[in-house]
């Protein structure tokens, strides 16, 4: 739950960041704006279910900013860090606070294992889960192929294995209810993609000439 209501002051700043993450993610491909707005939605679904207190403006600030660190970076390998860090130097030009700016990029930092710092915070196990849960269905399965380099059985082997461990680490059972479904269905193509990988597999050097 959340621990109070925003203020207009914060609300005028977060739709200021709003704009600012629509225009830096505007061509990016698997993480567009539309993930980064999924992952905020889910934030706050996620936060309205579960018994802990948590402060709005945080969580929801530390949920738009969570990839930035990936607009023109060439590999996603650090972008939590690089993020954590593009975050730091934007608020420092607003009016937010010390303390409330450490607790932002820490989210943006350990949202994911990448930057070998797993999420402590309830904040921060919030948005690492919302980011998780966009990763499942169709939508997440297509996002995850998006721009990947390399053969299909490569790039589809690789996303299914890691699309079928994403809903085991979920940290709260409200995501994993807000999520079932999506992980249902991110079975059911996982499947469907292992079948016809299989049969295009086995179909190489099966080329029959014409006589």
């Amino acid at each position: 739950m959340f621990s109070r209501k925003l203020t207009k002051k914060e609300v005028d700043l977060i739709y200021k960041i709003k704009e600012f993450i629509e225009q830096k993610h505007s061509e990016s491909e698997g993480h567009d704006y539309s993930h980064v707005l999924e992952v905020a939605r889910y934030s706050i679904e996620i936060a309205e279910r579960i018994p802990e207190k948590i402060d709005p403006f945080v969580l929801i600030v530390g949920a738009l900013f969570h990839d930035i660190g990936r607009i023109d970076a060439p590999s996603g390998q650090l972008h939590g860090l690089i993020g954590g860090g593009i975050t730091e130097e934007f608020l420092q030009t607003t009016w937010v606070d010390d303390d409330t700016v450490q607790k932002i990029c820490r989210i943006v930092v350990r949202h994911t294992e990448t930057s070998m710092l797993p999420p402590e915070t309830t904040a921060e196990k919030i948005v690492f889960d919302a980011d998780a849960l966009d990763r499942l269905g169709l939508m997440g399965m297509l996002r995850g192929i998006m721009g990947k380099a390399g053969s299909i059985k490569d790039i589809i082997e690789n996303r299914m294995e890691k699309r079928k461990k994403d809903f085991a680490r979920l940290h709260f059972k409200e995501s994993k209810e807000l999520g079932r479904a999506l992980y249902k269905e991110t079975l059911l193509l996982i499947k469907l993609m292992s079948n016809s990988l299989e049969k295009r597999i086995n179909n190489i050097d099966k080329l029959k000439l014409p006589k």
